[in-house]
């Protein structure tokens, strides 16, 4: 185990008191709430853990916006927490809240439709102790709803002294953006912290059409299979054709039905949740955060196939032709060698390309946990996989930042959120803003067109209270495309809308 593994010190310490804990079947449940706790720190918490190695004013030292074939059409700050990741639709904008210091206000919704001045006009899915980090919008129509609808991740943000948050899926009509009304909500309460990320899909089955959210609860599967008699997997498909009542179609955990390794060595607790391998099959964990969990999910076009980031697993293909029994088709299988981390993993519309993205902060958290820089060790990549035949991705070429290639900690230049349009890749890549490349030759893909937020400070002082500097740097998050236009969501900022060319 690497050593700095003492940067996700504070909840090892929690945990390690439960190791000798029973852990099957419910039969642990007195130590339940501890183990819990503990997770839910480090799932949580690593963003603000590596920032206490990040010390800089971020690229050119705090200098003003910046960009390469782009044009800044808006923006608005926003006030009310950290932001997390964006959707824009129909001439609305959809901005998330990070759990940082957790204030429950939930998905801010603000209208674009002129896109130079953007302007809030209403939330949505704001409750004590929670956060919603994650959402999308898809236009349906079932026999029980028809409009658009608006899906959120909850979390459970753990703050001690108050009840816990809600955590699960959250429904909204928002046909009309300016005036949403309450649908529905599945609870994941009782086996985890709640959607981390989603996706939503629709298609015809049995002449009927359906409407399905793919979601990530990260480590849903260590906290059912040892405190409840139902294991579940950290992807859920959920029934959400009626979203006043949504269901569980099925499930899918790496452990129960895939079975690899699954959890984390950090965590303290007996195998098979400490991600020790089952008899012939290969070690998983590896890196400065090392862990086997579901982190997020995205439908194929035809919404017959799920890829799902499993962090140091790779992608997952799961078909999902039948959506009560989904199947594993294949693997994406990082190199030996890598951090593994891996975030995001998204399709491109035809279906024969992959992307992944890396999470990788491990130089920040070297130096968070007072330990010296490792030669060669980077902030990660993006990744483009053929997924010609799906039941084995063959990785064409790993995509980077120059920033990304070093070991700096002014900021942070790690790839975050990926997504396709046509010949093209965008992704959110933290400090270095958005990150635009021509994958039309996707073994050697050139960047082509990029933006850098101008440097901002954290409103909240969470950053600050890990031990990071009070500095400015760009932290975007998100990115969405809609109308030729892309939305970018910044965590400390709020919202800027970006032409390329």
């Amino acid at each position: 185990m690497p050593r700095s593994i003492a940067a996700l010190g504070a909840a090892t310490l929690v945990l390690a008191s439960m190791a000798a804990a029973p852990a099957v079947g419910g039969s642990g449940r007195g130590g339940e709430p501890d183990v819990r706790a503990a997770i839910q720190q480090v799932a949580q918490a690593r963003l603000a853990g590596a920032a206490q190695g990040v010390g800089g004013s971020g690229p050119s030292g705090g200098a003003p916006a910046a960009g390469d074939h782009t044009r800044l059409v808006g923006s608005l700050g926003i006030a009310g927490g950290l932001h997390g990741d964006v959707y824009a639709y129909r001439g609305f904008a959809y901005i998330g809240t990070w759990s940082g210091p957790c204030p429950g206000t939930g998905v801010k919704i603000i209208d674009v439709r002129d896109p130079s001045r953007p302007s809030l006009v209403t939330t949505a899915g704001g409750y004590p102790n929670s956060s919603a980090e994650d959402m999308q919008v898809l236009t349906v129509s079932t026999a029980a709803f028809t409009g658009d609808l608006l899906a959120i991740g909850l979390q459970d943000c753990g703050l001690p002294d108050q009840p816990p948050g809600k955590a699960g899926l959250d429904l909204w009509n928002v046909t009309d953006p300016a005036h949403p009304s309450h649908l529905g909500f599945f609870d994941s309460g009782a086996y985890s912290f709640g959607v981390h990320e989603l996706a939503l899909t629709s298609r015809t089955i049995a002449g009927q059409p359906r409407v399905y959210a793919l979601t990530a609860m990260n480590f849903a599967e260590v906290i059912s299979t040892a405190f409840t008699a139902t294991p579940r997997g950290d992807f859920e498909l959920i029934d959400v054709t009626n979203p006043s009542a949504p269901v569980l179609a099925d499930d899918w955990g790496a452990g129960k039905d895939g079975g690899l390794a699954y959890g984390s060595p950090v965590f303290g607790l007996p195998a098979p949740f400490d991600c020790t391998p089952p008899p012939g099959t290969p070690q998983l964990c590896r890196g400065h955060f090392p862990a086997v969990f579901g982190h997020s999910a995205t439908p194929s076009a035809d919404g017959r196939t799920a890829y799902v980031a499993y962090w140091d697993a790779g992608a997952i293909v799961l078909d999902m032709t039948d959506p009560t029994d989904l199947q594993m088709v294949g693997r994406a299988v990082y190199p030996a060698d890598s951090e593994g981390d891996t975030h995001s993993s998204v399709p491109n519309a035809a279906g024969t390309l992959l992307a992944t993205t890396d999470e990788d902060f491990s130089p920040g958290e070297l130096v968070a946990a007072g330990e010296s820089k490792e030669p060669g060790d980077t902030w990660g990549f993006a990744r483009l996989w053929s997924i010609t035949d799906p039941a084995h991705p063959v990785r064409l070429s790993d995509v980077t930042t120059p920033h990304s290639l070093t070991n700096k900690t002014d900021a942070f230049y790690s790839a975050h959120n990926p997504v396709f349009l046509g010949d093209r890749l965008y992704v959110s890549w933290y400090s270095d803003g958005l990150q635009v490349f021509d994958v039309a030759d996707p073994r050697t893909p050139r960047r082509v067109a990029s933006y850098r937020p101008q440097p901002t400070r954290d409103p909240t002082g969470v950053f600050q209270g890990f031990g990071a500097k009070d500095k400015p740097y760009p932290f975007v998050w998100g990115v969405h495309l809609d109308g030729g236009l892309s939305y970018l969501s910044d965590i400390n900022y709020g919202l800027y809308v970006v032409s390329v060319r």
